[in-house]
């Protein structure tokens, strides 16, 4: 491994989801100033970062020079859209370009971040039963906007290529593409050439797919990696409870790496055998507690990085 953290073509990135900085969380007075949480990131020895909240890095000029002081590159930025909402994609469009208008002015470096598309956790009923959806056909995407949904990825695919973007899709909990079947559904309808996925192994298991079946299915359209644990037992609690997204993002559902039942140390085995080339991004979405002091914070995303370069990463 060099000293920017690459083993046979592979990088790997931190994000500011892990110390509880992403769009759910605006305004917590627990984070991090941006220049401590990158200072963090670079002390525990990651490569770059993504983007989190646009505008929490700061403006352009003011992200590229924290950037690049500190070594680090931007390898993605996190784009949810109303995918399936066609009185709302144009906002959404109009949205997305202000984004990428602040990555490629912001950019530190030679490396192209990726547009990491989403369809938005935001529909009540996708929240409320996030992780159990199989089990609630009332929740699914109406038929009538599946379309919809595939045309505006579709459009926000080539809006990114026209600007020189890779996109992808991340499928996300709480969103029209969670579980193991809209996931297939999705990406078979989807034209790959044009996006592709960002296979997230924590995201994957919550919505009840595998992420080394997914890996092995759809391989060749992986772009992105972010790894991530889960752990299956806090999700079947808040089930239980009644609880939805937010109480499972609250109750630490996603862990410390090798803390949870993703099965990372066969999925990540299985990656180098596909010798991906490209970022692999840790990631523990995370509400902050009182307990999550800057050392604590430090120290914890220290043990993820560690945890990954023992397996060659």
């Amino acid at each position: 491994m060099d000293s920017n953290g690459s083993r046979d073509g592979i990088k790997v990135a931190a994000a500011p989801v892990s110390w509880g900085v992403f769009e759910k969380t605006e305004g917590d007075p627990l984070q991090l100033a941006p220049e401590q949480m990158l200072d963090q990131m670079a002390a525990a020895g990651y490569a770059g970062t993504e983007l989190g909240p646009p505008g929490y890095l700061g403006d352009a000029a003011v992200m590229k020079e924290r950037l690049a002081s500190r070594g680090l590159s931007l390898v993605g930025a996190f784009l949810p859209l109303r995918f399936s909402r066609a009185e709302a994609i144009e906002e959404d469009l109009s949205w997305m370009r202000g984004v990428l208008d602040l990555l490629a002015a912001g950019r530190p470096d030679e490396v192209m971040p990726k547009a990491v598309l989403a369809d938005a956790s935001l529909e009540p009923e996708r929240m409320r039963w996030a992780g159990q959806i199989d089990e609630h056909p009332e929740a699914n995407l109406p038929d009538e906007r599946f379309g919809v949904f595939i045309d505006n990825l579709h459009r926000a695919g080539a809006i990114c290529r026209e600007r020189g973007f890779d996109p992808v899709l991340h499928f996300h909990a709480g969103s029209y593409c969670e579980s193991g079947s809209e996931i297939h559904k999705v990406f078979d309808a989807l034209d790959t050439e044009l996006v592709g996925m960002c296979l997230d192994t924590g995201h994957a298991l919550f919505g009840g797919a595998d992420p080394l079946q997914l890996l092995a299915d759809y391989g060749d359209c992986v772009r992105l990696v972010h790894v991530k644990d889960c752990d299956l037992g806090v999700l079947q609690q808040v089930c239980r409870s009644g609880g939805g997204l937010m109480e499972a993002w609250d109750r630490g559902v996603f862990c410390e790496l090798g803390h949870g039942t993703a099965g990372l140390d066969a999925f990540l085995e299985a990656l180098q055998a596909r010798r991906y080339q490209g970022w692999v991004t840790v990631e523990q979405d995370r509400f902050l507690k009182p307990a999550d002091t800057a050392d604590a914070l430090l120290a914890l995303h220290t043990r993820n990085r560690e945890w990954l370069a023992a397996r060659g990463f």
